[in-house]
C-alpha cells in the first residue's frame, strides 16, 4: 500500500490537466508513495532535511524523465550524457523530458563561462560576424570591404584629383608558365577580346602579363562601364586589379594602385578574413589563441610562490626554492656571493628592495646597470631566477624536477593574447559606435577595467582609445547589467536582422539581471561561480532555451539569494511554467514555497522516520495546517535565542580597515567579538570577498595558522581571537567508506574500547584491526566496504551485501570481540548500526567518544546510524555533518580571552526551519561560552536573532562594496536598505499583521492561462528554404510533404529537430555539450513553442555483417551484461563448472564437504606437461615436503635424491602440503591462504586423508577442476562479436567464412555487407563457420551458461520465445538486484518489437538479411519505446520498405505517440500516411532553388483544395490505372526465366516463372522472402552470365536450376548501397559527365591562353585545386580537448579550386559554380551539349533534379544512390537517330531494382514509372521489389509472396497481372483491389493519367 500521512490533504485534480503519475515510489526512505503531479504548474516539495525530498524529486521523478529522453540518443552520445539510474518505483507515467537545475553540476572546465552556459556568447558572436567593423592593428584605420562598387567609388574619388588629360588603364594580371610560347598566350587572350598587354614581368617559372580591360581619360570616367570593367578584372585576375596611369609626360604607363576584393586596409594593403561566428569563439580552433588554446592563460612560474613571504630578507630565505636540498643550497650560495659582489642588500625584507635590486634577483648580472660594488669578489656570476627555472624546465624529463617545478608553477595570462582567449585577427573586429562606447564608459567606475588593448596592436594608445565600439573580449568583460544597457543603446539604430539578434541578447541578459546576477560578466569562468550562482545561471539558460512541455527540476534556487531577489527568481519560474513547462522545486525558503501553485510537505521526521507526504495542497491552505513547515510559515512557531547579548562600547572588537579587494570600496568594518554577528547584503555586494578573501586569510596570517595571501586591505585592528574556524561551502568527501562517526572523529575512541578487551588481547587484535578501511580485521572479500560492487556499465552499478561478511565489513574473528554497554554485549558491526541517539546513551561514560557524538546530536542528526555511508545523506544532512565536525575539532568548552572566532558561510543552506532553530541554539551556546560567531547569511530568521548585523551594498558588482549598515536587527528594520525592508516585512508577516507584504501567492486564475499549442517557425532560410514560416500543432500527427529536394527534411530535421535537441542539450554541462555536439544554430528568425525533440531518421544501410537484430535493438548489450555478471563459466573441454572462488568460499567448501575430518592439501605443480621435474622435486624436498602425487600414484620421496621423470612424456604432478583437521576453522583458513599463495595458478587440490582419488580442485581463479584449464574473469566483452576477446578466431565474429572475409582478416579490416555481396563468393552469406557453426563466439564464451543456456542460444530465440522465457523466469534476490534493470530493458524492447509485428524474427538474424521494412521497423522499435510525454518525434519516411498491410500497422503504432501527449512530425510521400495526418504542410513548388516555399498548409481537405499544391492535385486526382499491362505476358508461352525449387531461409516455392521483356514487380509483406529470392537466388546465380565464355555454363546455388537464362546478355543489380565513401565522389563524377565538362572548360580560349588542360579542372589533382583544403572545399581543424571541426575553406570558400582556375569562365560560370548547380539548373545551361545534357535529363526523369552536381556522395540517401546507378546505366545507352525518345540497349539486359521509389514524391514516381517502361520498351527486363501501389498497378506482371512473414512466409501467393492479383484474397490483393477501385480512370479517359497532374 502507498503511504500518506493522516494529516495530508490532496487537492482535487483537474481532469483537463495532464498529470505525471508516480506509483509505489520506494527510493531511499520513501514509503511507497503514490503521487500525481499536474503538468504546466510550479510545485514545491519541502520538509525536514533528510525527509526524502531529493529522493522523490531528483532520484525518482527527474531520473525517470531524464533517463527516458537520453535513451532516444545514439549509444555513442549516451555515454557522455550521464544517464540517470532507474529509480526504485513501481511505475511512472506521463513524464516529460526532464532537465535538472541543481547545485551539483558545478562546471570544472575553464572553457565554460557565463556566456557559454547561457548561450549569450553565441548570439554576441552573430553580432560580430554580421555587424562588426574591422580596424587595422597597425594604423588604426577602418578596414573597408572592397566590392566592385566600392572599388569604383574609391577610384572615382582618387581620379578626381588628377589632371583631365591623364589616361587611366584598368588591368588584370595573367600568369602563364614560361614553357608556354608567349604567342599562344597572346592568341588566347586575343580570342577573348583582350588585345593590349600593358606590362610584362618574368620570373624563373612564370610570366606575368598586365592585360588591359579598359581605359579612360580622367575627365571621362563612365560609371557603368568602369564598374563592369572592375567586375571583369576581379573575376579574371583572381580578385585583384591594377590601375596604371599615363600622364602624358612620355615616360609611359606606371602602376598607380592595386585593388583587392574583400576586407583590405587601404593604407597598409593588409587583407583580413571575412568574419564568421567561429572566429569569435575560444572553443573553436578557428578563433582560439593558438598559444593558450583559448584558455586565456598558460602555466608558468609564479613569483608569489617563489617568494611566498616578502617580509623575509634574501639572507633569511625569502626565496623558497633556495631553502632546501643540494640544488637549493647552491642557489642560495650563488645568490649571496652575487649580491655581495653587486652590492644588493640581503638584510632587508624583499618587499623593501628597490625595483632595480628585484630585477637583478630575477634577471641576474646581465640586467644590472650599476657598477659592481666588489668586482673582485669570488664566485661565478649570478644567473638570476629566470635562468635557473629555465634550466629546470630543460631537465623536466626527470620526475623529481617536474615535482619541484610543480610547486612554483601557476596560471598566468597568456603572453600572446594577454588573456583575451582569441586570435589577434578576432580582436581587430569591433561592434558598437562611438556614442554607445561613451555611454558604457559613463556607466562604469573605471574605464581601465573595461578597455583592453590587444598585445598585437601597433597604433598609439590615444588612437586605440578613440576607436568606436568594443572588441569581443571587451564586450564580454562588461558587467551583464552594463552590457544589457549597451545593447539597449544599440537597438534603435539596428536593422531588422541585427535587431532580431539584439533582442535575443537583451532577453538573455535581462534574465540574468532578473535573478540578481547583473554583476557577473559573460567571460566569468563557470568554475569560479558558487553553487547558487551556477543554479541561477542554469535557470536563466532554461528560460532562454524557450523549451515547452519540459519537466524542470530545481534544487533550492533561493540559495545565495537575498530576499530582495527572491521575487525575481519566482517570476522566472512562473514564466517557465506559463510557457507550458512543469516545474518541481525542492525548497525551504518561504517566499518560494508560497509562490508555488502547490506545496508538498514530506516528513514527519528525517531519515527512516520520514518519507511520507504529510501535506499536499495549495499554498494558501498550508498556513492553517499543523505540520512543522506550516507552523513556522504561519508564525505560530518562531526561531529565537535563549541568551542574546547586547553589543556595548566595552564589547571587544576585531577591526579590518581599508578593505578594497574586488568591488570593496576601501571600507572599515568593526566586528564585535563574543557575539553572534551576521553579514548581509544582496548577491555580489562583497560579503564573501570581505570575509573569505580578506578577513579569514588576514587573521590566519596574524595567528600564524595560515599562509594564504589575503585580499587588499590596510590593517587589522582591535582584538584578535585566540583561534579561527572557517566553515565554508566546500563539499565534504562523499564515499561509501565515509560515515558520521568517523567524520566527527569519534570512531577512534570506539576502536580503542574494543582493542582493550580481553578477547582482543587473546586474538592479538589491535585497534587497527577494528578499522574497515585498513588493517587485517576487515573482510578480505569486500575490503571493509560491506558491499559487493557490481559494475553494470551503461546501467546503474549494483551494491549487494558482501557474500562473505554479509554486510558487516569485518572478519568473523573481529566480530567475535564484544564490549558490554548498559548490560548488553555489542560487536563492532552492531555498534556501527546504532543511531547517534542510541550511541550517546550507551557511550555517555566515554568522553572521547561523546565529544564527537554530542555535536552530531546537537545539530539534529541523532537519527543517523553511526556507520551510514555519506553517499546516502541529503544536502542538508551533509551541511549539518560538516558543522558538527568543525565543532568537534574547534570547540573546547568555555573560552579564555577572546575565544574562538567561528565563521560560517551561509550555514542555513539546505536546512528546514526546524533545523535552523537547532543551528541557532548551537550558535547561542557558543556565544554564551565566550566564543564569537560570524555568519555570512541571507536567511531572515538568522538575521532576526543576531546580536549585530553588518550590511554591504547597496547593489551587486561595481555598485556594491559599500558599508550600508552596522547595528542591531531592531535598528536594521528602521532602515531603507534592501535587508532592512525585507526583515521588516518578515517580522510583519510573522506577527500576522501583513501577510501579503512578504508572501506573493500565486494567481488563483493561474491555471486558466493559455499554454502554447503549436510549434511556430518564422523566417526559415536554412539551405533552400525561402523565408519559410509554418505552424505545427502540438500533440497532433503532422506530415511534411512535397517534391523530392523541396526542403522537407531541412524544415523537419535541420530546424525543428535540431532546435528541440540543441535547446535541451544547452541545459547540460559543457563536457556533454562538447562531446555530443549539439546541432548548429539554423538560419531562422525564430522557433517558438518547441519541446525537446527525438529524431528517427531513415538509414538505408542495414548494418555490417556483425550487426544483428539483437545488436540493433541493444538487447544484446543487456544480455552481454547479464552473462558477464551472472554467467557460470564451464570448461569447453570437460563441460564442468569452472567458476572462480574466494579464499573464504574455498574454506567453506572444504568445511561443508568434510566436517570435522582430516583433509590433505595438495599443491598442483604440473598438468599434462612434459619434463623431468628433477629441480621441482628437489625444491620441495628442501622445504621438507616429500609426499608427491605423480601421474595418479602417491609416492614418498623421503631419502630419494635426484628423482626425475621421463623427459618427453606428459605428466601430472602435485605435492602434499600437509594434513589438518577441519574442526579448527580459523587454522584451516590460514593454511588454505598460505597454500594458495604458493601456487602460480592460485589453486589447490583437497581430499580426505589418504583418499586422493576423491578430492576437489579449487582455485581463486576461474579454472577447470578436471583439466585445470584457467579462464579469465567474466567480462561483457567476452560475448561481443566485435571484440577480439570473444570472437570466434576462425570467422572473426561474422559467423560465416568467405574469401572476402579471409582477405579482410589478413588486412585486419572490418567487412560490411556490401563488400560481401560484391565479392566473388556469391554464396558467402551462407557459408557457416566450421568452428563456431554460425554462433560467432569462441569456445570459452559459448561455454558460459546462464539459466542453462549460452548466449548464442538466447540469440537463436524468436521474439516470442524470448518473451516466454523471461515471463517464466525465476530469479534469486541477488540475481534480481544485478539483472533486474537489464531484464526490464530487454522485455520492454521485446514488447515493442512484437507490437510492430516482428515477433517472428530471431535475435541473431544478421542485419544484411533483413528486408528494408524489417530494418525500418526495428529502428522504430529501438527509438519509440521510451514512453515519453511532451516530446516532438520527427520521423523520416517511416513507411519506406513497408507493404501496405504493414504500413497501416506501423501508422497505428506511431500514432499512439500523439495519444500519449507527444507531437508527431513525419516527412513522408506515402499517400496513406498523408491522408492519415491531422495537419499537412506541403513545401515546394519544385526542388532545390525552386522549392523551399510553403505551398499549402492545413487539413487534407484544405491541401487538396489548394490549386498551387502539386501534392494536393495528386491527392485529389491521383494517377489513374486500369490494372491491365502494357506488355501482356502469356504464361508458359512468352520468354521467361524458370526458377526451379528455390530453397533458402523461409522460401517454400516449387517453381517460379519470371517473364522476360516485361516490367515485373515482386511484392509481399515485409519479411516474406522477396529480397532472398531476388538477390540471393536470382541475381547471384545469374550475375556471372555476362562473363561466361563459349561453352561455359552456370552453377546453381539454393535452387535446382534456372531455365531460360541463355536468352539474357547480362544482369544488372541497381541497389541502395552507397556510391562513394569520400566527399570527393559526387553525382557528376559518378555518372560520368564531369569529364565532358572538364574538356569543355579546357577548350576555352582563356584556358588555352593560360596553358590549362582538362587536368586543371579536377579537384583531385594538384595544379587547379585549392591546396589549402586539398580540393575538398572544407578544412578539418583539430583542437586540444575538443572534437575536430569542419569549416568551409577560407581560401576557396567551398569552391574547391584556386583563384587562377576559377578565373576561367563559361557562360558566366566558373568550374566551382558548375559544381554548385542543381541538376535542374544544369539541364538548361548545357542544353547545347548532348553528352552532358542527356545524363542530366535522365537524372531529372528519375526525380533527382534537386541534387547538386558536386554534392558529396556520402550525403546521398540509399534511394538517391540507387537512382543514380540507374541513370549511370541508362546514360550508356545511345538514342537512335530515328527514335530519339526511345531507348535502345543490348538485347536481353535484366535490371534488378530494390524499391526505387524510396524518397520519391508522387509526381516523381510517375516520372520513374515512365523511365522503367522505356527500358522495357527497348527489349529489357525490369524486375522490381516494390510496395508502391502506383508501380504495382502499372506492372506487366506481379509476383506476390507471403502469406505472412518469417516462417509463415516464403510461399508463392499469387502471380499475374495487377488486375488478376487484385482478385486474390492475399494482403497484396486486398490492398491492390481497393487501390484500383479508387484510381480507376473515367470511361472517356481509359488508360490516361489525370489531366491535372
Amino acid at each position: 500500500m502507498s503511504t500518506k500521512h493522516p494529516e495530508a490533504s490532496t487537492p482535487q485534480a483537474q481532469n483537463t490537466t495532464p498529470v505525471i503519475k508516480i506509483r509505489g515510489a520506494k527510493q531511499n526512505n520513501l514509503k511507497n508513495l503514490d503521487l500525481d503531479i499536474r503538468t504546466g504548474e510550479l510545485t514545491v516539495v519541502t520538509g525536514l532535511s533528510g525527509s526524502g525530498k531529493s529522493s522523490l524529486v531528483f532520484d525518482t521523478l527527474y531520473a525517470e524523465g531524464q533517463r527516458r529522453y537520453v535513451e532516444t540518443f545514439s549509444p555513442y552520445a549516451r555515454q557522455f550524457l550521464d544517464r540517470m539510474d532507474r529509480p526504485h518505483v513501481d511505475a511512472i507515467k506521463g513524464v516529460p523530458p526532464a532537465i535538472a537545475i541543481d547545485q551539483t553540476g558545478v562546471v570544472r572546465t575553464s572553457r565554460s563561462t557565463v556566456g557559454t552556459m547561457t548561450g549569450a556568447n553565441d548570439l554576441v558572436k552573430l553580432l560580430f560576424a554580421h555587424n562588426a567593423h574591422a580596424f587595422c592593428p597597425d594604423c588604426g584605420e577602418e578596414v573597408r570591404h572592397y566590392t566592385p562598387q566600392s572599388i569604383f567609388e574609391s577610384l572615382e574619388k582618387e581620379i578626381a584629383q588628377l589632371s583631365e588629360d591623364t589616361r587611366v588603364y584598368l588591368t588584370f594580371e595573367v600568369t602563364a608558365p614560361t614553357s608556354l610560347p608567349i604567342e599562344t598566350v597572346e592568341a588566347g587572350l586575343s580570342a577573348q577580346g583582350f588585345s593590349k598587354i600593358l606590362a610584362r614581368r618574368t620570373t624563373k617559372k612564370e610570366i606575368h602579363l598586365s592585360v588591359v580591360l579598359d581605359r579612360f581619360k580622367a575627365n571621362r570616367l563612365v560609371r557603368e562601364r568602369a564598374i563592369d570593367a572592375v567586375e571583369q578584372g576581379l573575376e579574371k585576375g583572381a580578385g585583384k586589379i591594377q590601375v596604371f596611369l599615363d600622364n602624358g609626360d612620355g615616360k609611359g604607363e606606371k602602376l598607380w594602385h592595386t585593388y583587392r576584393q574583400g576586407f583590405v586596409c587601404a593604407h597598409c594593403d593588409t587583407t583580413f578574413r571575412e568574419p564568421m561566428p567561429s572566429l569569435f569563439s575560444f572553443n573553436s580552433p578557428l578563433g582560439a589563441c593558438e598559444t593558450c588554446k583559448g584558455f586565456g592563460r598558460v602555466m608558468s612560474i609564479d613569483p608569489n610562490l617563489v617568494i611566498p613571504d616578502p617580509t623575509l630578507s634574501l639572507y633569511q630565505g625569502a626565496i623558497r626554492v633556495a631553502s632546501g636540498g643540494k640544488t637549493g643550497q647552491e642557489l642560495q650560495e650563488d645568490l649571496m656571493k652575487g649580491a655581495y659582489r653587486m652590492g644588493v642588500r640581503v638584510d632587508v625584507p624583499y618587499q623593501d628592495l628597490t625595483e632595480e635590486e628585484k630585477t637583478w634577483v630575477w634577471g641576474g648580472d646581465k640586467v644590472w646597470k650599476a657598477e659592481p660594488k666588489h668586482p673582485s669578489a669570488g664566485g661565478r656570476r649570478w644567473y638570476g631566477l629566470d635562468e635557473f627555472f629555465g634550466w629546470l624546465e630543460s631537465h623536466s624529463y626527470k620526475m623529481h624536477i617536474r615535482v619541484l617545478l610543480s610547486r612554483y608553477r601557476a596560471y598566468t595570462p597568456c603572453p600572446v593574447c594577454g588573456g583575451a582567449h582569441l586570435k589577434a585577427e578576432a580582436l581587430n573586429w569591433r561592434y558598437g559606435t562611438a556614442k554607445s562606447k561613451a555611454f558604457v564608459l559613463a556607466n562604469v567606475k573605471d574605464a581601465s577595467t573595461v578597455l583592453f588593448e590587444p598585445l598585437h596592436m601597433k597604433m598609439s594608445k590615444e588612437k586605440y582609445e578613440s576607436l568606436p565600439g568594443f572588441h569581443f573580449y571587451e564586450l564580454t568583460n562588461l558587467p551583464v547589467e552594463v552590457l544589457h544597457k549597451f545593447c539597449l543603446e544599440m537597438r534603435p539604430a539596428a536593422d531588422k536582422e541585427e535587431a532580431m539578434v539584439l533582442d535575443e541578447v537583451i532577453s538573455r541578459l535581462s534574465y540574468l539581471c532578473d535573478v540578481g546576477l547583473g554583476y557577473l560578466t559573460l567571460d566569468r569562468q563557470s568554475r569560479t561561480l558558487s553553487g547558487g550562482e551556477v543554479q541561477r545561471v542554469n535557470l536563466t539558460t532554461a528560460l532562454g532555451t524557450s523549451l515547452v512541455n519540459t519537466l524542470f527540476v530545481l534544487d533550492e534556487p533561493s540559495i545565495g539569494l537575498h530576499p530582495r531577489d527572491m521575487d525575481r527568481v519566482n517570476s522566472v519560474m512562473e514564466r517557465l511554467s506559463r510557457a507550458g513547462n512543469t516545474l518541481v522545486v525542492v525548497e525551504h525558503d518561504p517566499q518560494v514555497m508560497l509562490a508555488a501553485d502547490r506545496l508538498i510537505d514530506l516528513g514527519p521526521n528525517a531519515g527512516k522516520y520520514g518519507g511520507e507526504i504529510i501535506f499536499d495542497g495549495d499554498t494558501r491552505s498550508v498556513l492553517t495546517a499543523n505540520t512543522e513547515t506550516a507552523l513556522y510559515l504561519s508564525g505560530k512557531k518562531r526561531i529565537s535565542r535563549a541568551h542574546p547579548k547586547a553589543v556595548t562600547k566595552e564589547t571587544l572588537r576585531l577591526g579590518i580597515e581599508g578593505a578594497s579587494e574586488h568591488n570593496l570600496k576601501n571600507i572599515d568594518v568593526q566586528i564585535p567579538l563574543q557575539r553572534f554577528v551576521a553579514v548581509a547584503g544582496v548577491s555580489g555586494a562583497g560579503k564573501s570577498t570581505l570575509i573569505a578573501d580578506v578577513l579569514v586569510p588576514a587573521v590566519d596570517r596574524q595567528l600564524k595558522t595560515g599562509t594564504s595571501t589575503p585580499g587588499a586591505y590596510k590593517r587589522l585592528s582591535g582584538v584578535l581571537p585566540t583561534k579561527l574556524a572557517f566553515v565554508d561551502q566546500s563539499p565534504i568527501g562523499r564515499t561509501t567508506r565515509g560515515n558520521p562517526v568517523s567524520y566527527v572523529h569519534a570512531f577512534d575512541g570506539i576502536r580503542y574500547l574494543f582493542a582493550e578487551t580481553p578477547e582482543a588481547s587473546v586474538a592479538k587484535l589491535s585497534y587497527k584491526d577494528f578499522s574497515f578501511n585498513s588493517g587485517e580485521g576487515r573482510c578480505p572479500v569486500c575490503g571493509g566496504a560491506g558491499t559487493e560492487h557490481v559494475e553494470m556499465q551503461f546501467l546503474s552499478d549494483v551494491y549487494l551485501p558482501c557474500p562473505a561478511c554479509h554486510g558487516k565489513r569485518y572478519r568473523d574473528s573481529v566480530l567475535e570481540v564484544k564490549i558490554t554497554l548498559r548490560g548488553k554485549q555489542y560487536n563492532i558491526a552492531e555498534v556501527l548500526d546504532l543511531t547517534v541517539d542510541e550511541a550517546c546513551e550507551l557511550f555517555s561514560h566515554v568522553p572521547n567518544v561523546m565529544h564527537g557524538l554530542r555535536h552530531l546530536q546537537s545539530v539534529g542528526l541523532g537519527y543517523l546510524t553511526l556507520g551510514q555511508p555519506l553517499t546516502t545523506l541529503s544536502g542538508g544532512e551533509t551541511q549539518r555533518l560538516k558543522l558538527a565536525s568543525h565543532l568537534a575539532d574547534n570547540f573546547q568548552g568555555k573560552a579564555t580571552r577572546a575565544g574562538t572566532l567561528f565563521i560560517f558561510d551561509e550555514p542555513t543552506t539546505g536546512l528546514h526551519f526546524k533545523d535552523i532553530a537547532r543551528l541557532v541554539n548551537i550558535f547561542d551556546s557558543l556565544v554564551a561560552m565566550g566564543h564569537s560567531v560570524l555568519v555570512v547569511e541571507h536567511n531572515l530568521d538568522i538575521l532576526n536573532v543576531a546580536d549585530w548585523v553588518i550590511e554591504l551594498g547597496p547593489e551587486g558588482g561595481e555598485q556594491g562594496g559599500y558599508l550600508m549598515f552596522e547595528g542591531t536587527p531592531d535598528e536594521l528594520v528602521t532602515q531603507t536598505t534592501h535587508t532592512g525592508r525585507a526583515l521588516h516585512a518578515w517580522r510583519e508577516t510573522q506577527e500576522g499583521r501583513n501577510t501579503e507584504a512578504f508572501f506573493h501567492f500565486p494567481d488563483t486564475n493561474r491555471a486558466l492561462l493559455p499554454h502554447p499549442d503549436e510549434i511556430t517557425v518564422e523566417g526559415a532560410r536554412e539551405h533552400n528554404l525561402q523565408n519559410l514560416s509554418v505552424s505545427i500543432p502540438h500533440n497532433e500527427f503532422t506530415v511534411i510533404t512535397g517534391p523530392s529536394g523541396s526542403g522537407k527534411s531541412t524544415l523537419a530535421f535541420d530546424i525543428i529537430f535540431a532546435e528541440g535537441q540543441r535547446r535541451y542539450l544547452e541545459s547540460l554541462n559543457a563536457y556533454a555539450r562538447t562531446m555530443v555536439q549539439p546541432p548548429p544554430l539554423p538560419d531562422v528568425d525564430a522557433v517558438r513553442g518547441i519541446p525537446p525533440s527525438v529524431a528517427i531518421e531513415q538509414r538505408t544501410s542495414r548494418g555490417g555483417l556483425r550487426s544483428t537484430v539483437a545488436t540493433m535493438t541493444e538487447i544484446y548489450h543487456f544480455l552481454r551484461l547479464i552473462f558477464g555478471k551472472l554467467g557460470t563459466q564451464y570448461c569447453p573441454d570437460c563441460h564442468v563448472d569452472s567458476t572462480s572462488r574466494t579464499e573464504d568460499e574455498i574454506a567453506q567448501i572444504v568445511l561443508d564437504r568434510w566436517p570435522k575430518k582430516k583433509v590433505e592439501l595438495w599443491l598442483p605443480l604440473a598438468h599434462h606437461r612434459k619434463g623431468s621435474f628433477k629441480t621441482v622435486f628437489a625444491h620441495y624436498q628442501k622445504l621438507g615436503l616429500n609426499e608427491f602425487l605423480i601421474d595418479g600414484v602417491r609416492e614418498n620421496l623421503l631419502g630419494k635424491t635426484n628423482h626425475s621423470l621421463v623427459l618427453r612424456v606428459e605428466h601430472d604432478v602435485s605435492v602434499c602440503l600437509g594434513t589438518m583437521s577441519t574442526g579448527n576453522k580459523e587454522e584451516l583458513k590460514r593454511e588454505i591462504t598460505k597454500a594458495l599463495s604458493m601456487s602460480e595458478e592460485r589453486a589447490i587440490f583437497v581430499c580426505a586423508a589418504n583418499q586422493d582419488s576423491n578430492g576437489v580442485y579449487l582455485s581463486t581463479r576461474s579454472s577447470c577442476p578436471s583439466c585445470q584449464r584457467s579462464f579469465a574473469a567474466l567480462d561483457p566483452k567476452l560475448f561481443s562479436y566485435n571484440s577480439p576477446v570473444g570472437t570466434c578466431p576462425t570467422c572473426s565474429g561474422y559467423g560465416i567464412l568467405t574469401d572476402a572475409i579471409k582477405k579482410a582478416q589478413k588486412a585486419e579490416e572490418t567487412l560490411y555487407n556490401e563488400e560481401v555481396s560484391s565479392s566473388d563468393d556469391s554464396n558467402g552469406m551462407d557459408n557457416l563457420c566450421p568452428t563456431c557453426h554460425g554462433q560467432r563466439l569462441n569456445e570459452v564464451a559459448l561455454a558460459v551458461l546462464w539459466k542453462k543456456h549460452n548466449i548464442a542460444e538466447f540469440g537463436a530465440m524468436t521474439i516470442n520465445e524470448m518473451l516466454d522465457f523471461f515471463s517464466d523466469l525465476k530469479l534469486t534476490p541477488r540475481e534480481t538486484a544485478i539483472a533486474g534493470d537489464a531484464i526490464k530493458e530487454i522485455v520492454s524492447r521485446l514488447h515493442f518489437l512484437q507490437e510492430v509485428g516482428l515477433n517472428y524474427l530471431t535475435l541473431d538474424r544478421s542485419a544484411p538479411t533483413l528486408s528494408g521494412g524489417e530494418a525500418q521497423r526495428i529502428r522504430l522499435a529501438a527509438q519509440l519505446g521510451s514512453n515519453l510525454r511532451g516530446a516532438c518525434y520527427v520521423l523520416d519516411e517511416p513507411t519506406i520498405g513497408l507493404h501496405p498491410r504493414d504500413n497501416q500497422m506501423l501508422l497505428n503504432v506511431i500514432e499512439t505517440l500523439t495519444h500519449k501527449g507527444n507531437t508527431l512530425l513525419v516527412v513522408e510521400h506515402d499517400e496513406d500516411t498523408i491522408r492519415r495526418a491531422g495537419h499537412i504542410i506541403d513545401i515546394g513548388p519544385g526542388a532545390g532553388t525552386l522549392g523551399g516555399k510553403l505551398v499549402a498548409e492545413g487539413s487534407l481537405k484544405e491541401v487538396m483544395g489548394n490549386k498551387n499544391s502539386i501534392t494536393g492535385k495528386f491527392l485529389k486526382n491521383p494517377l489513374l490505372h486500369t490494372g491491365e499491362p502494357d506488355h501482356a505476358y502469356q504464361k508458359g508461352v512468352d520468354s521467361h526465366l524458370e526458377v526451379i525449387a528455390p530453397k533458402l531461409r523461409n522460401l517454400k516455392i516449387d517453381d517460379l516463372e519470371i517473364p522476360l521483356g516485361k516490367l515485373v514487380v515482386m511484392t509481399g509483406v515485409s519479411g516474406s522472402g522477396k529480397s532472398t529470392l531476388m538477390h540471393e537466388i536470382l541475381y547471384k546465380n545469374l550475375a556471372p552470365v555476362s562473363t561466361l565464355k563459349k561453352g561455359q555454363t552456370l552453377t546453381w546455388h539454393h535452387c535446382q536450376e534456372i531455365n531460360g537464362w541463355e536468352k539474357i546478355r547480362r544482369v544488372l543489380h541497381v541497389d541502395q548501397t552507397p556510391i562513394g565513401k569520400t566527399p570527393r565522389s559526387c553525382p557528376a563524377t559518378y555518372v560520368g559527365f564531369y569529364e565532358a565538362i572538364r574538356d569543355l572548360f579546357a577548350g576555352l580560349p582563356e584556358s588555352q591562353a593560360r596553358g590549362y588542360d582538362a587536368r586543371r579542372f579536377t579537384f583531385n589533382l594538384a595544379g587547379g585545386r585549392c591546396e589549402e583544403c586539398g580540393g575538398q572545399g572544407f578544412k578539418v581543424l583539430a583542437m586540444n580537448f575538443l572534437p575536430d571541426v569542419k569549416v568551409e575553406c577560407d581560401v576557396c570558400h567551398g569552391s574547391r579550386f584556386n583563384p587562377e582556375t576559377l578565373a576561367v569562365t563559361w557562360r558566366e560560370h566558373n568550374i566551382g559554380d558548375i559544381l554548385r548547380l542543381s541538376v535542374n539548373d544544369a539541364v538548361d545551361l548545357f542544353e547545347s551539349h548532348p553528352s552532358i545534357a542527356r545524363p542530366l535529363k535522365l537524372m531529372q526523369d528519375v526525380g533527382l533534379g534537386y541534387l547538386k552536381l558536386g554534392q558529396p556522395s556520402p550525403t546521398l540517401s540509399g534511394g538517391e544512390a540507387q537512382r543514380l546507378k540507374l541513370v549511370t546505366e541508362l546514360a550508356k545507352v545511345k538514342d537512335t537517330p530515328t527514335r530519339p525518345t526511345r531507348l535502345r540497349t543490348s538485347l536481353g539486359t535484366v535490371y534488378v531494382l530494390d524499391e526505387p521509389t524510396v524518397g520519391l514524391h508522387m509526381n516523381d514516381v510517375a516520372k520513374l514509372i515512365d523511365v522503367l517502361k522505356r527500358l522495357v520498351a527497348n527489349g529489357n527486363t525490369v524486375v522490381v521489389i516494390e510496395h508502391n501501389l502506383d508501380v504495382m498497378a502499372e506492372a506487366d506482371w506481379i509476383i506476390d509472396l507471403g502469406p505472412e512473414a518469417g516462417s509463415q512466409g516464403g510461399q508463392l501467393c499469387g502471380e499475374g497481372t495487377p488486375k488478376a492479383i487484385s482478385e486474390l484474397p492475399t494482403h497484396t490483393g486486398v490492398a491492390l483491389k481497393i487501390f484500383l477501385q479508387e484510381h480507376r480512370p473515367k470511361r472517356s479517359a481509359s488508360k490516361k493519367k489525370s489531366s491535372e497532374v
